[in-house]
């Protein structure tokens, strides 16, 4: 274990952090431990994770929970306009909170951060929801990391976990699988599992760095990446 990774994650309670914990922890000879920052308790027990409650609202108290041994830091924050109720509440999350934390970790010495965005994320984009996962992007990209690694997943297939309170992304979800009958179950605007999203967010924490400093992984490379 003496080259095993120390990770931090946020956001491991959603569909995608969720299964990136559970591959990162199964991974008993490449990932030393994970600690988990989450908003409130969780009841996940692991001999190899920690789970640290903080508030995602304070950079004090995210530094705080950061241990200094991680060298790997992920983020799988996230939220919908829809929930969020309003533009502010989601750039808190998905761009305040995903700097906040990026900042942390850099300053507690991670070298490789793992963020995941959305395809279509551009700064410059007329779409508020894209323009801000851009907007994160570039803010963790000019961050002190030897490696940065920006995910952007097409629309998420989570087999069917949440769609029951989610009945337009259903319908959606629907449409897509038919879409990606003709252009392909890897293509990079076909639905992609939430199962595979993690496997290669764990794959990447592991991996031996590469160049160039900031990689950027469309639907079609993550699909890649979760193979090995």
């Amino acid at each position: 274990m003496s080259d095993a990774v120390c990770v931090v994650m946020a956001g491991a309670t959603g569909a995608v952090g969720a299964r990136a914990l559970h591959h990162l922890l199964a991974d008993d000879q490449r990932v030393k431990r994970v600690t988990s920052l989450v908003r409130r308790p969780s009841p996940l027990g692991h001999g190899r994770l920690v789970s640290a409650v903080v508030d995602f609202r304070s950079p004090s108290a995210i530094s705080l929970a950061v241990p200094e041994d991680a060298s790997v830091a992920i983020c799988c924050l996230g939220t919908t306009m829809k929930v969020a109720g309003s533009k502010e509440a989601f750039r808190a999350v998905d761009f305040d909170a995903v700097v906040n934390f990026a900042r942390s970790a850099r300053d507690r010495g991670a070298s490789r951060f793992i963020l995941v965005s959305s395809a279509g994320a551009k700064a410059s984009s007329a779409n508020f929801y894209l323009r801000t996962k851009g907007e994160a992007e570039d803010a963790v990209s000019t961050l002190d990391f030897a490696t940065v690694c920006l995910l952007r997943p097409s629309i998420l297939d989570d087999e069917g976990a949440r769609h029951g309170s989610r009945p337009a992304e259903a319908v959606g979800l629907t449409v897509m699988r038919g879409i990606a009958r003709l252009i392909g179950t890897t293509h990079r605007w076909a639905p992609i599992s939430v199962d595979t999203v993690g496997r290669a967010i764990a794959r990447l924490a592991v991996g031996a760095p590469s160049s160039p400093r900031v990689q950027v992984f469309e639907s079609d490379a993550i699909h890649g990446l979760a193979k090995g």
